[in-house]
């Protein structure tokens, strides 16, 4: 039909089309706002909505496991190792962590013996010698071994016990038997 100049365009829908687009509208702008809030992150405070595993927080590092630091409170080049026995130091570092005057260790058994937490963040706080400086310690694998017993462990560190980790690696304890062969 054809419709006089001037005059304004004027779409006729039924109710059921009007429902319709209604609805369509109203999905558009439900998914409009979860994008942006998706794209733009927070709740109104500053805060994010969730964190993403992949997302902004902190850089988890590996930790290196050895028998020595150097006096860069490094492993030791040549000392790295992931097991351990009576006898030999224990000593871990994060070398891409950023200086810290107290750490929070947490170690959890991931095998070798039931799954459980043998250290919480809060058990294993940590001042950092001359801090602030490199996050590198050391122990006698002895006194590992006397408190978590033998298995595999993960050993995590987080610069606040109630935040992100800095830091994670694996570590064994081992305790072998006397051998049988040995004699007088």
């Amino acid at each position: 039909m054809a419709r006089r100049p001037g005059e304004p365009f004027r779409l006729k829908l039924s109710p059921r089309s009007l429902r319709l687009a209604g609805w369509l509208v109203a999905i558009a702008l439900v998914l409009g706002i979860a994008a942006a809030v998706r794209i733009l992150g927070g709740n109104g405070d500053g805060d994010e909505v969730a964190a993403s595993p992949s997302g902004g927080g902190t850089q988890v590092s590996a930790i290196i496991f050895g028998t020595a630091l150097d006096d860069q409170r490094a492993v030791a080049a040549g000392t790295e190792t992931t097991e351990f026995t009576r006898g030999q130091v224990f000593a871990y570092a994060v070398p891409d962590a950023a200086p810290a005057s107290m750490v929070y260790v947490e170690v959890v058994r991931i095998g070798g013996g039931p799954g459980e937490t043998v250290q919480s963040p809060v058990e294993g706080s940590q001042p950092v010698p001359n801090a602030p400086g490199a996050i590198g310690f050391t122990v006698p694998a002895d006194n590992l071994l006397d408190a978590f017993g033998v298995g595999r462990y993960e050993m995590t560190i987080y610069l606040d016990p109630a935040g992100d980790p800095i830091g994670s690696g694996t570590f064994e304890l081992i305790d072998p038997a006397p051998s049988a062969t040995a004699g007088p």
